[in-house]
């Protein structure tokens, strides 16, 4: 075998490996962590630090284009509500395909009737390895342990790519471009 044939060999095995290792993510409100382990690797940054104050440069008011842009999207809602629907659809197969392990989480909204509507809907909702509370004392906290397997991520964005109608998408995002640069 030549250089050539083992570099492919090397690339391929490498795409497996990464495809193939579950990445684990991690997040404590509380403590404000956030963790990757990924092939042995931890790597956790604290969340919150304060910053230097940065010196902001002031900003120049730009043209509001939202009514050309909102007027062609209602010209073209079939592909817009096509779209939503698909990537709606592609988020709900992605959330299937994680997995949860020792998560917990208590919210507590303002008002105590939307707290106790809450509750409610909650206590319907049984999900594994998730613990899902309402508490009444303005405490929002939440520790979710998630695993992602890049394999089925994959999947599902090759499924989606593969759904999704290209041309009206680049035809839609063309005429776009150009009514704003006229406008």
């Amino acid at each position: 075998m030549n250089y050539l044939g083992y570099f492919i060999l090397a690339v391929l095995l490498l795409g497996i490996v990464i495809l193939a290792v579950p990445i684990s993510l991690g997040y404590d409100s509380v403590e404000k962590w956030f963790q990757v382990r990924w092939l042995g690797l931890n790597l956790t940054t604290r969340l919150g630090r304060e910053k230097p104050g940065k010196i902001r440069k002031k900003t120049t008011k730009k043209k509001n284009y939202g009514r050309a842009i909102m007027a062609r999207f209602w010209q073209k809602r079939d592909l817009v509500w096509e779209l939503l629907n698909r990537l709606g659809r592609f988020v709900l197969e992605v959330l299937r395909t994680l997995s949860f392990r020792d998560s917990e989480a208590t919210v507590s909204l303002p008002d105590p009737m939307w707290n106790g509507v809450l509750y409610g809907v909650l206590t319907n909702i049984h999900l594994e390895n998730v613990d899902l509370s309402v508490n009444f004392e303005q405490r929002n906290y939440a520790k979710i342990w998630v695993t992602v397997y890049p394999y089925r991520l994959a999947l599902q964005l090759a499924g989606l790519l593969l759904r999704l109608p290209l041309l009206n998408i680049i035809r839609f995002a063309w005429d776009l471009k150009h009514q704003v640069k006229r406008g």
